[in-house]
């Protein structure tokens, strides 16, 4: 309806109104497609989804607040990263993370995420009581302090 609202302003006033640069030109498009939001997750698993990568800057895949992974799509905009939510302890199942991915300034490192990135997409998970244990060789946060 606003495209052809637009035309018809147009056709009527002869003046074209200015086009805005989308967002994902300046800092990409992003979705998480697994994890699902407000599901639950085991300790170690794989955060995956699209994206249309930044022409300037970098992507960030941070979770639970500590863990920062780089973000680099494959050709078709496609990407997954191995991760750990939490710990593995029993103790620290049920509780939840927030999973999120940032556009980061092409100069800024890890693990702070600068001011001035912007949240491209976040979930929230939930710790699976019954998957507190890694099964295979654990995945490692980058990044990660301490």
């Amino acid at each position: 309806m606003t495209a052809g609202l637009a035309v018809s302003l147009v056709r009527q006033t002869g003046v074209a109104t200015p086009a805005r640069t989308p967002l994902a030109v300046s800092y990409g498009m992003v979705h998480i497609n697994h994890p699902v939001d407000g599901g639950f997750t085991p300790t170690c698993t794989t955060v995956s989804g699209t994206a249309i990568p930044p022409g300037a800057g970098k992507l960030w895949l941070v979770v639970g607040g500590t863990g920062v992974h780089d973000l680099r799509p494959a050709h078709d905009g496609t990407w997954k990263v191995p991760v750990r939510v939490g710990v593995e302890d029993p103790r620290d199942a049920d509780h939840d993370y927030d999973v999120k991915v940032y556009w980061v300034p092409g100069h800024a490192t890890p693990p702070a995420v600068p001011a001035e990135a912007q949240l491209l997409d976040e979930i929230f998970v939930v710790k699976d009581p019954a998957k507190t244990a890694c099964a295979a060789a654990e995945p490692t946060n980058t990044h990660t302090p301490g």
